[in-house]
């Protein structure tokens, strides 16, 4: 059955409620149901009254939850990472979910405070500011050819065998990366030859496409039919053919606000492989959003 989610990122305290009686009000009796994903920079308020929801309407987990750190699969010592993991894993519980998806390939020795507040500032402050295109927040993307990444890329591949040995009863999920400093999984290349199970986030691709010059709907329909996906993530991305590399963001914007980027066919071909989460992740997603996603599913 195709779940609709809304991330918390669209929620607050107050109007949590009403946007999910709106969205189930729309989906009615069809086979579509409701559902809600908590993000990795929910507040604990918030949290408490999504979890309070459990056993009314599938929840899933944006990890880590409240972590002190990220989680970072690309460091020598795999033991913070474990550490975060078995934290996860009980947020997992609660929530009643075995799929156990995160970020997880920064490129430094560093530990990365997990700090979604400050996000750009903290990844800034611990990774190196040579792996930076022009001084800025964009990832240089010849840094991919090195040695230097030769060598995260193989911890990664080490540390990420070991957390799916240790958590068999969890699908451990990667996220694509959107196109910042130090993260490992931007490109076409490492989603394909390093991820087991995706969770294909299509803003950061979107931004991955305008970095690496590479076609956008067809590496999509690529990864649709090579990769095992789980979920995905929707927002209108602003970016386009004409933003500076160094002013690329994740907009995490409304489906009713114009765009470059044509989500429906892609929606549909995920649907059609058999994908079953659909998550609005943006900022204070509405009815709106839904109504759009749900037309766009049900097309």
């Amino acid at each position: 059955m195709i779940t609709l989610e809304y991330s918390s990122m669209c929620l607050n305290e107050d109007n949590y409620r009403e946007r999910i009686d709106q969205a189930q009000k729309l989906a009615g009796d069809s086979r579509i149901r409701i559902g809600i994903q908590i993000h990795n920079s929910i507040e604990k308020g918030l949290f408490e009254k999504l979890i309070a929801l459990k056993g009314e309407l599938p929840i899933t987990v944006h990890s880590p939850v409240f972590s002190k750190y990220f989680i970072n699969l690309a460091h020598p010592d795999f033991n913070p990472a474990d550490a975060i993991l078995k934290e996860s894993v009980r947020y997992l519980e609660r929530a009643g979910t075995r799929l156990l998806f995160f970020h997880g390939f920064f490129m430094t020795e560093e530990m990365i405070l997990h700090d979604m507040k400050n996000y750009r500032k903290t990844m800034q402050d611990n990774i190196p500011e040579k792996y930076s295109y022009n001084r800025s927040f964009i990832m240089n993307p010849e840094f991919f050819d090195t040695e230097e990444f030769r060598k995260y890329r193989q911890t990664f591949i080490r540390n990420y065998e070991k957390a799916r040995n240790l958590y068999p009863d969890y699908i451990i999920c990667l996220e694509n990366d959107f196109t910042g400093i130090g993260s490992g999984l931007q490109r076409p290349r490492e989603i394909f030859e390093l991820v087991h199970d995706l969770w294909f986030d299509l803003g950061h691709f979107w931004c991955s496409s305008l970095l690496f010059g590479f076609d956008y709907y067809e590496m999509c329909d690529r990864i649709i039919r090579e990769k095992k996906i789980h979920g995905v993530h929707i927002n209108h991305n602003l970016m386009n053919s004409r933003t500076k590399i160094e002013d690329l963001k994740d907009s995490h914007t409304h489906l009713h606000v114009k765009s470059d980027q044509d989500l429906g066919p892609v929606i549909r071909k995920l649907r059609d492989k058999g994908v079953e989460v659909f998550t609005l992740e943006i900022l204070d997603g509405d009815i709106e959003d839904m109504k759009i996603l749900y037309d766009w599913i049900c097309s």
